[in-house]
């Protein structure tokens, strides 16, 4: 039997690959490590990553620290400006076309919509550059079609199919209880997928363990709160006829989403926090819900921090680091570096189908090492809006799982 290839070996036969790792400076290590191993060939290093990302102080650390000797190639790109900007599409263009290039995309996630500008313009680039490399936590947030964007940049001929041959060879129709047709993958399916990808997967971390005890917190709307809301949503789809859905989610659950029933329930839980004199992350999607909790008296000055929207993120977290034991925050805000060894309770006030955003908000809590559990705290209201919401997170969160545990190292060596 052949001794398997090491991965500065198929980065060479292949010119492209996968790197799945938790750990944000041990992806970055390992990527200037192959970097390195090539550095004769290339004349630059395309890095893309998001924006906030990018200009974060300890993301700026770890690369000055593991491109030393070789920093004056390392040019570094938003992927927000491959959307945007037309001079910064106009300069990668330029390092590719005159340059032999690596290219390294770290998170897989920001091009996992095949439809967008920037990762249409990314895979058009793709065969232009001498090495790609994609680096990621995980490997898809939303389900088994995250994977073809990424794939069509690592290279195209993995699947040598288009998006809608892509559908129907690994995504089977499936109809919810909505009445909603969507397409789903099932774990056959999900193997064969695995196995193509299988040699271009470098590194993989991709555990998915998660140390946590859920508690889902049914809250009903009161006889007129639920005829409010029907009334509302009757006049809006009345003026609104071909509204899109992303809009028409959004809207709907505003409508409900501070009900009386879950305003009391979140208040009956944070008591029983308080007088543990445990700390506790408050999620919301409205920014107007937190206006309504700083409003409403309950919570007192000094008592709480905010994360959101323009809000100094440096002073929110070191706030409640220090000083308070409660923080809201909204989704999709970025608390790297926010030190949560003695958090023990994350309630999810108002929710989202957006997966990465709920993973994101629990990867900074340890799971390791811990003396008390931690307690997450789904609120979710009786409507057919939050059970759509709760029954695609639990699909999503299962695929998440099942394709962790085929990539991870122990399943290939059983295989």
């Amino acid at each position: 039997m052949e001794a398997p290839m090491s991965i500065y070996e198929r980065l060479d036969k292949l010119k492209s690959g996968i790197i799945y790792r938790k750990n944000q400076e041990d992806r970055i290590q390992l990527a200037f490590d192959l970097i390195y191993s090539k550095i004769e060939e290339i004349d630059c290093i395309i890095w893309i990553s998001r924006e906030h990302i990018i200009h974060s102080k300890t993301y700026k650390k770890y690369l000055d620290k593991y491109s030393e000797g070789f920093r004056s190639k390392l040019f570094v790109f938003p992927i927000e400006c491959a959307s945007f900007s037309t001079l910064t599409l106009l300069q990668i263009h330029d390092l590719v076309a005159n340059k032999r290039a690596f290219c390294v995309v770290d998170n897989c996630l920001i091009i996992k919509n095949s439809k967008s500008k920037r990762t249409k313009e990314l895979i058009k680039l793709g065969p232009l550059f001498k090495y790609r490399l994609i680096l990621t936590e995980l490997p898809v947030s939303g389900g088994l079609v995250d994977f073809y964007a990424q794939l069509q940049f690592i290279n195209p001929q993995i699947l040598n199919m288009t998006k809608i041959q892509f559908n129907h060879a690994y995504l089977k129709k499936l109809k919810s209880a909505f009445q909603q047709a969507k397409r789903w993958s099932y774990p056959e399916q999900e193997v064969s997928l695995i196995e193509k990808i299988r040699p271009y997967i470098f590194e993989n971390e991709t555990e998915y363990h998660e140390c946590f005890k859920n508690y889902d917190i049914y809250c009903d709307l009161t006889p007129k709160e639920a005829r409010c809301y029907q009334e509302e949503k009757n006049l809006y789809l009345e003026r609104r006829a071909k509204a899109p859905f992303i809009e028409i989610i959004h809207r709907f659950q505003h409508m409900y989403t501070i009900c009386q029933n879950k305003v009391e329930k979140l208040f009956e839980l944070v008591s029983d926090i308080k007088l543990k004199k445990e700390k506790v992350v408050i999620y919301v999607k409205f920014r107007d819900e937190i206006n309504f909790f700083e409003e409403c008296g309950w919570f007192k000055p000094g008592e709480y921090s905010v994360l959101a929207g323009k809000i100094n993120k440096n002073r929110a977290l070191k706030e409640f680091e220090k000083k308070t034991n409660i923080l809201f925050s909204t989704y999709g805000v970025d608390n790297s570096g926010l030190d949560m060894q003695n958090c023990n309770n994350v309630i999810f006030f108002s929710q989202t189908f957006d997966y990465k955003f709920k993973h994101q908000a629990l990867k900074n809590l340890p799971q390791h090492d811990r003396q008390h559990e931690i307690k997450i705290y789904n609120l979710w209201v009786k409507t057919g809006l939050d059970e759509m919401m709760r029954q695609s997170l639990l699909m999503k969160e299962n695929v998440v799982s099942n394709l962790c545990s085929m990539i991870s190292k122990e399943e290939a060596l059983r295989l």
